[in-house]
């Protein structure tokens, strides 16, 4: 079972790249002849991420591979939107958010694995392999798409907006 699981891990990941790849390339075709390139440099540097993710360890332990390669792509995102290569889209909130659920998710697994040393497979688990598989496949979708599909947007501006009346009303 257990190597049944390593192919179908292996299968999932390529099926990964895959589809930032092909959000690449749809990008790449799409936005030719638009002066806003963001979905193209945003894709370029998630497929760049989870190939290098895959082909160059960092660390002696996948997970904290895993998890330095989602910090240090959502750092280089923001650096892009900060130096305006990339504008601040629904793409680009997505796929931070996503980016940084999937590293909280791993740094619990690796916790749970390294630290206390669980052997013993619990919903955390399923949790973190459903979880990690979704979100990607979610940030590929917008990568398409570029919509508010799950009114992420609409939610946070719901909250910042309530937090600025809120505080507004304190202040008067």
């Amino acid at each position: 079972m257990y190597l049944l699981d390593l192919l179908l891990a292996d299968y999932v990941s390529a099926f990964i790249q895959w589809g930032f790849l092909m959000a690449f390339l749809y990008s790449l075709v799409s936005g030719i002849n638009k002066a806003d390139k963001s979905l193209i440099y945003i894709a370029a540097i998630m497929i760049c991420s989870y190939t290098f993710s895959d082909l160059l360890p960092i660390l002696n332990n996948i997970y904290l591979d895993w998890i330095l390669y989602d910090l240090l792509t959502i750092a280089l995102l923001i650096a892009a939107i900060l130096i305006s290569y990339v504008l601040t889209s629904t793409a680009s909130n997505y796929i931070i958010l996503g980016l940084f659920v999937n590293a909280c998710l791993t740094l619990a697994i690796y916790y749970d694995l390294y630290v206390l040393n669980n052997i013993d497979e619990w919903w955390l688990w399923s949790v973190y392999s459903i979880g990690v598989n979704v979100i990607d496949l979610l940030m590929i979708a917008v990568l398409f798409i570029n919509k508010d599909f799950l009114g992420l947007i609409k939610l946070k501006r719901f909250i910042f907006n309530r937090n600025v009346l809120q505080q507004n009303q304190i202040d008067h």
